[in-house]
């Protein structure tokens, strides 16, 4: 089974592609993959100000994904008892390129590297960042791509 960490902005294709729900839902079902995703997710996704998507938004991630706490805990960001300590805090500070406007996207980084899972995120600046601490990365499209899924 191949495992991967999402980033809030991977969910979006899968919700929005006719057919990718259902593909990756199948994945699912098949044990071919498991999606991994934090508190910081569903933070990031109960923060879109439109309710009919962000309850669509909520609903998918929730059913497509297993909650599993932060590869590290910073503080005002991480939840008590939806985070772990984690001795190394470069590893944070490299994710985040020294930005805190950046720290939500490297707990989720961090995450796929302690978890040692793929990341799925479609931002350029963490995919870079990511794989500079040697963590696969792929974005939606790959994996759906990977699944056989080719939106036409």
């Amino acid at each position: 089974m191949r495992r991967f960490v999402l980033d809030s902005n991977a969910i979006d294709p899968i919700a929005d592609i006719p057919g990718a729900y259902e593909v990756t839902r199948k994945a699912i079902d098949d044990n071919k993959i498991e999606l991994l995703i934090t508190h910081v997710n569903i933070d990031e996704i109960a923060a879109v100000p439109d309710l009919e998507r962000r309850s669509s938004l909520l609903l998918i991630l929730c059913d497509l994904g297993k909650l599993v706490p932060t590869g590290a805990a910073v503080l005002d960001y991480s939840r008590l008892n939806f985070c772990r300590l984690h001795d190394d805090e470069e590893a944070t500070e490299a994710l985040r390129s020294g930005n805190i406007d950046h720290t939500r996207d490297a707990l989720i980084a961090v995450t796929a590297e302690v978890e040692d899972c793929t990341l799925v995120t479609n931002e350029r600046r963490l995919t870079n960042r990511a794989r500079d601490r040697g963590i696969e990365v792929l974005t939606t499209q790959e994996l759906l791509a990977e699944l056989g899924f080719h939106p036409g």
